[in-house]
């Protein structure tokens, strides 16, 4: 007993790694999974390289809507999981949707943003409620979201001001929200493409079960964060000052 004892003590103190890009140590999650837990280790980490800063969409997209699900009840999981609507993206990421949103203009339509980064600690959530991998993250391996390289968005009429028929709802759990679905009505199937066309373009791969769901390019080489909106925004500002 004493040396299992010991030998957890010992596991406790070596469950540590170092960040992919940053050379800093990094606790590891109960999951196995080295994460970015402090705005400390956040703040160094972009200041070794700015590309691992999280930009606040509203500031360089701010016509887009948001539309952000998690900080309301209607949601997959039916109860308010953010306390504020923010939609933060890696600065590669959002910079790419910047251009894209300015790209779909010259069709008649806007972004809609429903979530970007997540902190890590909602994926772990969302495993344990619903358990398929298929619609949510394996907390062994993380989310997309979770290293702020995965949007969940949609897009609007610029002339009506309201957001286009897709083939199925936003978080819709159906083959509906498949990317090879194709029984839908014409118009929603070709918002899609129009969506689909427009990410691509500009470095965005989709996910197959979710029209929603675009990662961007270099996402596995990244952190996983665990930091609220608000400690990250806090943290920008500082940074604003060194960078």
């Amino acid at each position: 007993m004493i040396r299992l004892v010991w030998m957890s003590f010992i596991l406790s103190l070596t469950v540590m790694t170092y960040g992919q890009e940053s050379g800093l140590k990094m606790p590891v999650s109960k999951y196995g999974l080295p994460i970015v837990k402090g705005p400390k280790v956040y703040e160094k980490i972009v200041l070794s390289d700015h590309d691992n800063q999280l930009i606040d969409l509203r500031e360089i997209i701010p016509d887009a809507i948001f539309d952000v699900r998690y900080a309301t009840s209607n949601n997959l999981i039916g109860k308010t999981l953010y306390p504020t609507a923010d939609v933060f993206m890696r600065k590669p990421a959002a910079l790419a949707l910047r251009q894209v949103h300015e790209n779909l203009k010259q069709l008649g339509f806007g972004l809609v943003f429903h979530d970007g980064y997540r902190p890590y600690e909602i994926t772990v959530l969302f495993y344990k409620i619903i358990k398929d991998t298929t619609y949510v993250a394996d907390p062994r391996k993380g989310s997309r979201h979770n290293r702020g390289m995965a949007i969940d968005l949609s897009m609007y009429d610029l002339k009506t001001g309201q957001i286009v028929k897709m083939p199925s709802e936003y978080d819709e759990t159906t083959p509906r929200a498949h990317h090879d679905y194709q029984e839908g009505e014409n118009e929603a199937l070709q918002n899609r493409q129009i969506l689909k066309d427009a990410m691509l373009d500009l470095g965005f791969e989709i996910y197959p079960y979710e029209w929603w769901h675009y990662d961007f390019k270099g996402w596995e080489k990244c952190q996983t964060y665990d930091i609220w909106h608000k400690k990250i925004r806090k943290v920008n500002k500082k940074l604003m000052k060194k960078m």
